[in-house]
Formats: C-alpha cells, structure tokens, sequence
C-alpha cells in the first residue's frame, strides 16, 4: 500500500483534485467499456441484417425463377403429351403399312410366279394352236361326201364327222383359255401394281408424318431437358441462399439479444429503468385495423420535408416510453438500420406493414409474432433524429402511404 503525505491544505486539495479525476477516469472507463461492446455489437447487428435482407431478397427473386421454370416445364409438358401420343400413333400407322407393303411384295412374287407359269402355258397352247391351224390349213377339212364313197359305210362317216367337231371343239377351247390366260395375267399385274403404287405412297406420307412429329417432340424434349437443368440449378442456389438467410437472421437473433443485454446492462449503470416490454392499452382499431402506436402530439406530418420526402409521421413523447404494434404481424427487422436508428418493422399480411423508428431500446427479435398492442421498442433519438420520438410509417407493398388514413 502505498501512504500518501499531504503536508498542508493545498495539498490537500491537489491530492483531492487527482484523486476525483482519478475515479472519474475509472467509473467512466468502466461505463465506455459496455457502451463500446454494444456499438460493436450493432455495428456486426447491422451487417447480419443487411446480410439476411439481401439472402431474402435473392431468396424471392430465385424463388420467383424456381415457379417461372416450374411453369415453363408443365407448358411443355402440356405441348408434349399429344405430339407424343401422335408421334406413337403415326409411328403404328407406319408399322402396318410397311407390313402390308411387305405382304404385297410376298403376294407380288406369287403372282409373279404365277405369271411365269401362265405365260408359259400360254406360249405352249400358242404353239399348240399355231400348229394345228396349220395342219387344218395344209390338209383342209375332210368332204364327208368323199368320206363316205371312199369308205361306202355310213358308220365311218358318223365317226369321222364326230372326231372333226371334236377337233373343232377342242382347237375353240384352246384359243378361249389362251385369251383367259392373257386377261387374267394382265388384270393381276395391274392389280398389283395399283396397290403396290398405293402403298408406296402411303408408306412415304407415313414416314414423313412420323419423321416430322419425332422431329417436334425431341426439339420439345430438348427444351423441357434445358428447362429441367436451369431449374434444378435455381433449386440448388435457392437453398444455398436460404441457409444463408436462416445463418443470418440467427446470427441476428444472437446479436440482438447481446445488444439488449448490454443496453440493459448501460441503462442499469446509468440508472434508467429497464426497457420497456410487455403490451399497452390501446384504443379501439380504426377501420383499417391500426391502432396509434403511442400517445403523444405529432412534431413532423407526412409529406415533403426540407427537399425530400417525409415519408411517415414524426410522434412526440418522453425517452424510454413504449412503442406499440400497430397491429398484429411478424416482426422482419428489428436493429440498428442507418438513419432510421434502432428499427423495428412488422409484417402484418396483405402487403401492409409498419415501421418504428429512432428507438433508445429493443424489445423484440426478428421472426417474433406479436399481437396489437405489443411493446416493440421505447422511445428514442437513435440515427438522424432531432430530438426524441417515434418516427412511424405504414407502407402498403414496400410503399410509403399517409400514415393518418390508416389510424
């Protein structure tokens, strides 16, 4: 221990002097030091939620791309489903065509060969009858007058009478199945090949058909496969950037709940109450459901302020006093954000939300679900504020509206 000796008054009063300066220098080192662990702590706050907003950001824009391929795919789905039922039928078509052009072509060479075996019949019964026409024509026809005096028997000339009308008989028959033979050759060869042609010709409009709507159906299977490939690529990124976002907001959350910590831990030093929490009495709803989020006279209206835009109002009242929700909702920000200071915003469906602003202290976290009248924040002059207040805005899908038509 060190023994300090004051020899006289004036002593006395430097020693007094350094010795005030002394624990001054300690109480306020020992009252900087949580007040810098908590900038620190909002300045990384800050950064968490400026991450988590951006996350949520990609996360609706790559989401919005997830259902835009999504779409994309059962579009072409829809556009592939008759091309391949057509594709499937005209490929059938095809099949019986070429298996009928196939059993023609087999009937083809049976008639061929029954067209070799007529025309050789038909050459053998030509010269069958060339032949006999020219022994009729070389002996003539037998005179029966002559027969009968040659022979001087009637029975002889009966038989010889009857053996040429045979002979006639038989040389009719053969020129008759000579011309059968031909017609009816000649009939099945154009009948075959009519059908045959016919068949041909289906079979190439049946091919081109088929071709055709396989070609369709693969250049839409092509674009369904690069369709299917972005959007399993969007699905990837968007759960990348979703475990970005729940890494943030809880870090945000982790963040958030050391800041109260340690503003309550200041306040404590300082000798102000603790922060406000719990709910508030309000007022009946207005037709818009709001309720005011504190009592107190309005300092600032909507609308243009000194070259800019106002875009909420500006509420009054004493540091530390309760800041209500306006309505019941989901709580999407609630930190330090640039010149609105400690804010809080709510989301209460709709497209409607609230916003509070400049607040000494937070009462809530992001994610929290609160009911109308739940305490958010007490009253302050955090970021660009001239004074203590709550500066309040409603926006209807991200826009600022008159706070006044809503209360």
């Amino acid at each position: 221990m060190i023994a300090w000796r004051i020899p006289g008054p004036g002593h006395r009063l430097a020693t007094l002097l350094v010795l005030v300066v002394a624990v001054m220098g300690v109480s306020t080192g020992a009252e900087s030091a949580p007040v810098d662990k908590k900038a620190a702590v909002d300045q990384k706050l800050d950064r968490a939620q400026h991450r988590a907003q951006r996350a949520r950001g990609r996360e609706s824009v790559l989401t919005g791309e997830v259902e835009q391929y999504t779409r994309r795919i059962r579009t072409l789905q829809a556009r592939l489903t008759p091309l391949r039922t057509r594709s499937e039928r005209l490929d059938g078509e095809l099949a019986r065509v070429r298996a009928r052009l196939s059993l023609l072509t087999r009937r083809l060479g049976i008639e061929r060969a029954r067209l070799a075996a007529a025309e050789d019949t038909l050459t053998k019964r030509r010269e069958l009858l060339s032949r006999r026409l020219v022994e009729l024509y070389v002996r003539g026809e037998p005179d029966l007058a002559l027969v009968l005096m040659q022979s001087g028997s009637l029975s002889e000339v009966l038989a010889t009478s009857d053996l040429v009308e045979r002979i006639a008989n038989r040389d009719a028959a053969l020129a008759r199945s000579v011309s059968d033979y031909a017609d009816e050759t000649r009939r099945t060869r154009d009948a075959i090949a009519e059908v045959r042609a016919e068949v041909a010709v289906s079979e190439d409009r049946a091919q081109v058909a088929a071709v055709d709507a396989r070609a369709a159906k693969a250049g839409l299977e092509r674009q369904e496969s690069g369709v299917a490939k972005l959007l399993a690529g969007r699905r990837g990124l968007l759960k990348d950037v979703r475990g970005d976002r729940k890494e943030a907001e809880a870090e945000a959350r982790g963040l958030q709940a050391r800041s109260a910590k340690l503003a309550a831990t200041i306040r404590a030093a300082q000798g102000l109450p603790p922060a406000p929490s719990g709910t508030v009495a309000v007022g009946p709803p207005s037709s818009a459901g709001l309720v005011w989020p504190v009592s107190g006279p309005i300092t600032s209206s909507f609308g243009p302020r000194w070259g800019r835009m106002h875009e909420g109002i500006d509420i009054s009242g004493s540091s530390g006093t309760p800041i209500a929700a306006a309505a019941s909702g989901t709580v999407i920000v609630s930190g330090w954000s640039g010149g609105y200071g400690n804010l809080v915003v709510v989301d209460h469906g709709n497209g409607i939300s609230t916003a509070y602003a400049h607040n000494s202290s937070l009462a809530v976290t992001t994610g929290q679900t609160v009911s109308q009248g739940t305490v958010l924040a007490g009253m302050g002059t955090t970021g660009n504020s001239t004074g203590v207040h709550t500066h309040f805005e409603v926006r209807v899908n991200g826009t600022a509206v008159n706070p006044i038509d809503y209360l």
